[in-house]
């Protein structure tokens, strides 16, 4: 707490109480999905009123998103969360569908070759569902074989964090289901023992890895925290594996939402219209500012613990923005001033060395 009267440095990024004052700035939004417009369970809220209001005042949509999923799953999924594909002209670019094509032009398209891939993956649910990454993978020319040891991998295929998946076809009859998937105990609890055997053994073969997600971390229902495939990438660096990232912060991401929408990365007039909401640093933040596109900041998603805040949920849980500890605005929420969360911010981003356009609390009015 700031005592009354002390002086505060004005910050270098705009605070916003809530979405509607963004609104009259932009003529476009690309958003992010986990943190911003659900929790891989439910919408987060506001995030769809939000959504239908900036269409109804016109504005232009498109979704960038780290996970893993073709374009086309991840689209079909919004649904799910009250949204509609049409809601997005500039459709979803998805790092799975990025990952994909490289891999397709890297490892499908060699004449009469067949490559085997080591393929770390997530279990199939209905919000996973890993072989239509891999068709997505695959084209005319050639198939993806799945590597049942690393000694016969040609590379590392790094998809999800749950599971190394020995085989294409779990309903194979010569070997039970339990011998063909192998949980990696580390979603959940970020235990590295059974990766690191296998990314050792991959390392001194020198096998080359490519990440379909570079998250960290992701903040799921109930604020439990699930740990990603970017952790398993950075792991393989460090053992000295060398590792191609597909995702954000890689600015192409954001030259092909643009290009999604009818606009050039080199009309800078147009691009000043053009705005990117998601709630990582790391990654939205940082491939906004590289991409040279404008971010707004959400603190209801990955980094809202890192400043003492509650995470924003479905329920209308999170938190609210006051100007002083006597502002009639208090509500049942927990609430921060102003001077307060200035505070925590400018420390926030002084120790990861970026900072947004703007921050906001969460994707709503």
């Amino acid at each position: 707490m700031v005592a009354k009267g002390s002086m505060i440095a004005p910050p270098s990024f705009n605070l916003h109480t809530n979405f509607s004052t963004l609104i009259p700035l932009y003529h476009s939004f690309l958003l992010d999905q986990f943190g911003v417009i659900h929790n891989g369970s439910q919408s987060l809220h506001g995030a769809v009123g939000c959504i239908q209001h900036l269409l109804q005042t016109n504005k232009k949509l498109a979704i960038l998103s780290n996970t893993s999923s073709p374009s086309a799953v991840a689209l079909g999924r919004l649904k799910q969360y009250g949204l509609r594909e049409d809601m997005f002209v500039g459709g979803l670019v998805s790092s799975g569908e990025e990952c994909a094509k490289y891999v397709r032009d890297m490892y499908c398209s060699r004449s009469g070759s067949f490559t085997k891939a080591l393929w770390f993956t997530w279990q199939e649910s209905e919000k996973q569902s890993p072989l239509e990454f891999l068709d997505c993978c695959e084209s005319e020319s050639g198939e993806i074989g799945i590597a049942e040891s690393v000694s016969e991998a040609d590379f590392i295929l790094l998809q999800g964090s749950e599971i190394w998946r020995r085989c294409r076809d779990l309903n194979q009859q010569h070997d039970s289901r339990s011998s063909l998937i192998q949980d990696l105990n580390f979603m959940y609890n970020q235990d590295f023992s059974v990766i690191d055997l296998l990314l050792e053994e991959a390392s001194q073969r020198g096998l080359p890895m490519v990440c379909a997600n570079p998250d960290l971390v992701v903040t799921l229902t109930g604020g439990v925290v699930g740990n990603m495939p970017g952790q398993i990438a950075q792991r393989y660096q460090q053992m000295g594996g060398s590792v191609t990232h597909f995702g954000k912060p890689n600015p192409q991401h954001f030259i092909s939402c643009l290009r999604n929408l009818g606009i050039s990365s080199d009309d800078e007039k147009q691009v000043a219209g053009v705005a990117h909401v998601g709630d990582s640093l790391e990654h939205d933040v940082a491939g906004a500012n590289a991409a040279g596109i404008d971010s707004i900041f959400v603190l209801g998603g990955i980094h809202a613990k890192d400043l003492g805040l509650s995470p924003t949920g479905s329920d209308g849980s999170g938190f609210v923005i006051v100007e002083n500890d006597d502002d009639p605005n208090i509500s049942d929420r927990k609430y921060i001033t102003k001077s307060d969360l200035i505070l925590k911010l400018n420390q926030l981003f002084a120790d990861r060395g970026i900072q947004p356009t703007h921050v906001v609390p969460s994707l709503s009015l």
